[in-house]
């Protein structure tokens, strides 16, 4: 095989099929994934329309930044602590020299890279990808699909998170937003023993559904329930200790500061598609409140959502969706934006290559 194929996206709401990529090489030091899925996340609208977010994004490029995939090949002098062979979760932050505009040479697979370097192949959305020396590869289970062990990424956010807001058992978390991070959030904060609380609108019903699932205590319809009151009755006029912001609506920030109690922390992490966002600072100030930014993981946290995963027992089928392949993109952006019919909690591309 000399050939394979790639969805490109140009930066202008327009993508591409490609299918004369040549098969990505490794770089020195480095390897090659043979990519098996990628989940797909709402911030891959934003970037399909040119829309940058992390580090040095540019356009047109393959994107796909949560990645699984087994080991193709490994350059001779790679130390990556992976074999050819094994099947991988790929931590998306990569570290190189610093560069004009980028100071501290982060790059992201998936957003940070064109076509003009190498084969061109550096996001999840290609059948293949080159992986760079320094990498942080993590090995996955053979016995869950790779489809659901997509969830790796996402939930390596919630894992470094909960760990800043130091959530304990037994505490109130309300988290706004049920599209896949959220529910992702509601799952783990669960497995942490706390009380979760997941809003959503009446559009939300099927991932509110499934949000009971998988692990919230309750779910609040914010267009039946005023969801500040509902949260001040289940905690006895105390509040909750902690709000997570999802949500994509321009309302949920500041709402966050009265979901919570005084010295309650607040996690921000729903991107607004550049929506003004009105914010009551004074809350923050009479509260004492915390409030944290949500732009990813950490190294320590992408191990350790990989070995949640591999121990079986984190509710991935759940989590899953519906799962596309590279003939329907037009399809997975529908379920992101919301105008799909009928609804998926997720969607996660997964490729038919045969080197996979």
């Amino acid at each position: 095989m000399t050939t394979c194929s790639a969805i490109v996206f140009n930066g202008d709401g327009t993508w591409d099929r490609r299918d004369d990529f040549a098969v990505a090489t490794a770089p020195p030091g480095g390897a090659v994934l043979a990519v098996e899925a990628v989940g797909l996340c709402h911030s891959d609208v934003a970037q399909l329309n040119g829309h940058p977010h992390v580090p040095g994004e540019v356009s047109p490029t393959v994107p796909g930044h949560e990645i699984v995939g087994r080991v193709h090949a490994l350059d001779d002098g790679a130390d990556l602590g992976v074999e050819v062979g094994d099947r991988v979760a790929v931590n998306i932050v990569t570290y190189g020299a610093p560069y004009e505009g980028n100071p501290f040479g982060v790059r992201c697979y998936g957003y940070s890279f064109g076509l003009d370097e190498r084969e061109g192949l550096w996001g999840g959305y290609g059948e293949y990808m080159s992986i760079l020396p320094g990498t942080q590869l993590v090995r996955l289970s053979d016995d869950i699909s790779a489809e659901e062990l997509t969830l790796f990424e996402p939930l390596s956010n919630m894992v470094a998170w909960l760990a800043k807001v130091n959530l304990q058992a037994g505490q109130t978390i309300v988290i706004q937003g049920p599209g896949h991070m959220g529910l992702t959030c509601a799952a783990y904060a669960k497995s942490l023993g706390a009380t979760v609380v997941v809003t959503g609108t009446d559009e939300d019903a099927l991932r509110l559904e499934v949000a009971r699932g998988v692990g919230a205590d309750h779910a609040i319809d914010v267009t039946v329930d005023d969801p500040v009151e509902v949260v001040q009755d289940l905690t006895g006029g105390f509040g909750a200790s902690v709000a997570v912001d999802l949500a994509s609506a321009p309302s949920t920030p500041s709402l966050c500061f009265d979901l919570v109690h005084h010295l309650g922390q607040v996690v921000w992490a729903g991107l607004k598609d550049r929506a003004a966002v009105p914010v009551v600072t004074d809350k923050v100030v009479m509260k004492s409140l915390t409030i944290h930014g949500g732009a990813g993981g950490t190294p320590e946290s992408v191990a350790e959502a990989c070995r949640i995963l591999n121990q079986g027992d984190f509710p991935t089928g759940p989590l899953l969706g519906e799962v596309v392949g590279l003939d329907e993109i037009d399809r997975a952006m529908e379920i992101l934006l919301r105008t799909a019919e009928p609804d998926a909690v997720r969607a996660v591309l997964r490729h038919a290559s045969e080197g996979v």
